[in-house]
């Protein structure tokens, strides 16, 4: 198992909290994590994903890097992670 953080901004920290613990499954990547985050926070479901993916615009960082929905497929957690998600941002 490692523990990681999840921590939300702007309008997610509204929504999820601004900082959840979570314990994953050793091997466990960025998205497992996303989707067990999703099933103890339910807001987030719909918010993070669609059709079972993460959502495209959800802006995610990695240990304070940015990360696309694709790496998040990819990176595996370990103990003390941290994994940050800001809502789309728009303006101009």
């Amino acid at each position: 198992m490692a523990e990681i953080t999840v921590r939300a901004f702007a309008r997610f920290r509204e929504m999820f909290g601004a900082e959840t613990a979570l314990s994953v499954p050793s091997g466990a990547t960025v998205s497992d994590a996303l989707v067990q985050f999703a099933e103890t926070v339910p807001a987030a479901k719909s918010e993070l994903f669609e059709s079972g993916v993460i959502k495209n615009h959800i802006v995610l960082m990695y240990n304070r890097e940015r990360i696309d929905a694709e790496d998040a497929a990819e990176i595996s957690l370990e103990d003390g992670d941290e994994v940050v998600l800001y809502p789309p941002v728009s303006g101009g």
